[in-house]
This record gives structure tokens, sequence and C-alpha cells, in this order.
């Protein structure tokens, strides 16, 4: 039997601080290698035929919570990462979108993220979403002030035009490393009928092999969307 391969694949990066303790290095290789993490994947996915890439990489939570210091330098890695790795990216075919409350970002990360944007509009093999000071709930609190101040009906259809992943398909499977087992308001609606795949694998260490595992399990479920 042919295994089934998802078109949406979500990912929650969960592990780069805990990489960087295991292997006595400063918080910010974990990050860094967390990204060189992400570019495997996405290469690794286009190989497997999937369209849709959707990676959790800064929560609106840690936005808000974590150092100012720890995240001046998390938003310089999304910087360096968008510029280095734009032209592997283009080698793929990957057009560039990046979800969530982009505008509270620091001019120069809203400039990077324009740029690469730009530089990635014309791909067609895979769609990557990249969601930063991305938080669940707030995108549905933001869609839903939207359909009301547009005097639009509140059907799911309408209210899914006004969410940030409006023209992707909503993700047949979430994967999350680290070892942790919750979303952590990462696409609440969107992942309503996904299936959930954890591992204890730290997000630095995920590669195509562990991808493929993750697959694998996927095409042995059967979905039956709540009924």
């Amino acid at each position: 039997m042919a295994r089934k391969i998802p078109k949406h694949v979500a990912i929650i990066m969960d592990g780069n601080r805990r990489w960087a303790q295991q292997h006595d290095r400063p918080f910010v290789e974990g990050h860094r290698k967390g990204v060189d993490a992400l570019v495997r994947i996405v290469e690794a996915a286009r190989g497997l035929g999937i369209k849709y890439l959707t990676f959790y990489a800064l929560s609106t939570e840690n936005y808000q919570n974590r150092p100012k210091g720890e995240i001046k330098l998390l938003l310089k890695l999304i910087e360096e990462g968008l510029g280095k790795y734009v032209p592997r990216l283009k080698k793929e075919g990957a057009k560039l979108r990046v979800i969530g409350n982009t505008k509270a970002l620091p001019v120069v990360t809203q400039f990077a993220i324009k740029q690469a944007e730009k530089q990635l509009s014309s791909g067609k093999e895979i769609i990557l979403n990249l969601a930063i000071n991305y938080g669940g709930r707030r995108e549905i609190l933001m869609a839903a002030k939207n359909l009301a101040e547009k005097n639009l009906n509140f059907t799911e259809e309408e209210f899914e035009k006004a969410l940030f992943t409006y023209s992707t398909p909503d993700p047949e499977i979430i994967i999350r490393t680290g070892g942790r087992t919750r979303l952590s308001n990462f696409l609440i609606w969107q992942g309503a009928y996904s299936e959930l795949y954890f591992t204890d694998t730290l997000w630095p260490d995920f590669g195509a092999k562990e991808l493929q595992k993750a697959l694998k399990g996927f095409s042995e479920r059967e979905r039956n969307f709540g009924r």
C-alpha cells in the first residue's frame, strides 16, 4: 500500500535551549542549530512531495515575556537566517509567507521579512509559512474583529478568509519536537482535526529520518474528522 503523504505539515520546533544546555553551548547556538534544522526539513519535505510547511518560530507569549536581550538575539538570528538561506530555499522552489503580528516587530525585522518574501515570491513547489509573534487565540480574536468591523456573516468560510493562513489547507498533521505534549496556542482553529505527533527528539537533531518516521505514523492512522 502506498504511503499517504500529507499536503500540509505543521511543526512546533521545541528544544533549542535544552539542546544548547546538553552540549554546554550558549542558548543562542541552540537556536542557530534550530534554523539549520528548519532548512533541512524544508528540503526533505520538498523531496517527499509535501506542498505546505508551517513552522512555529516565535510565539506571542515568548515574544512578550522572555528577557528582552534573548528576544533581541532571536530576532537577529531570524533576520540573518532569512538572508542567509534564501538561495537554498529558492533552489527548492519555496514560497515564503510570514504569519503573525509582524507589525509589532522591530522595523529592521519587518524589512528582513519583506525582503525574503519578495525574493521567494515566485516559488511554486512548496509553501513555507513561518509563524513569528504568532498566537492562535489572538489570531481568532483578530479574525472575529475583522468580520465584525466589515459586518460580514460569521460563517466558517468567511472566518477562515480572515485568518493568517487563508489559502493554505488545514494541516493534516502537527509535529512537536522536544518531548512536550501540548499545542502551546499554535493553529488552534486550523488544527481542530489534525493528527498529532510528539517526539522526544530536540529540534536541532530533527532531520529527514525523523520526519519520515512521523509521516509513517500518520499514514497508518485513520482520520475521521470528529465523526
